[in-house]
């Protein structure tokens, strides 16, 4: 059995009527490297913003869990397993 450290199902957020994410779904094994791959605009930003806890996905997003904790019940214990760096950081 594979344990994922990301699963998200229909992954989706908007600001207003601007649709930046619908309906994404994902299932990142542990212990593999993911690279989010897109055109400028295409919601990578958006989607890394939401798995780190930096902004919430809503209420009309599905399920995603990152290291088996719940995105929208446990932000914290989220929080406490990853580790996010920005492109720019060094």
């Amino acid at each position: 059995m594979t344990n994922f450290a990301i699963t998200a199902s229909e992954l989706r957020k908007s600001y207003g009527d601007k649709v930046v994410l619908d309906g994404v779904d994902l299932s990142v094994p542990e212990g593999s490297i993911f690279a989010l791959l897109g055109p400028n605009g295409a919601g990578k930003t958006t989607a890394v913003k939401i798995l780190s806890t930096l902004i919430s996905a809503g209420p009309e997003s599905g399920r995603v869990e990152v290291a088996g904790h719940d995105l929208a019940t446990s932000p914290q214990k989220v929080r406490g397993a990853i580790g996010v760096t920005g492109q720019f950081s060094a």
